[in-house]
């Protein structure tokens, strides 16, 4: 059995949004891919949902890819829109804020 060098999640971020349909009122991280040594989740956020303060076990890469989000970290809230991206360290407390329905890409590295 063969396997395929890559793997197309989305040609646009249109394409990403389109797949994962936002929940109202809700949070809801949609399962994208399961590599080796990565998982990558689509989170959507209706306006106004929290992801409250919790820890990821490994590093992770969060990038909105549709809306905006309010990302808090180490004491700082960083305001980011579409593209904006955030590195965060693993054990290390974060807590998201949809300020608008979003689509949130998230990276478990390890």
């Amino acid at each position: 059995m063969s396997v395929d060098p890559f793997l197309l999640l989305g040609a646009s971020a249109a394409d990403l949004v389109q797949a994962h349909p936002v929940d109202p009122g809700r949070v809801r991280p949609h399962r994208v891919v399961d590599g080796d040594g990565y998982k990558i989740r689509m989170l959507t956020m209706d306006a106004g949902s929290v992801m409250r303060e919790h820890r990821a076990p490994v590093p992770i890469l969060v990038q909105v890819v549709a809306g905006g989000i309010r990302f808090r970290v180490a004491g700082t809230e960083h305001v980011l829109s579409p593209g904006g991206t955030i590195t965060v360290t693993a054990g290390v407390l974060h807590e998201l804020e949809a300020d608008q329905p979003s689509h949130v890409l998230l990276v478990l590295l390890g």
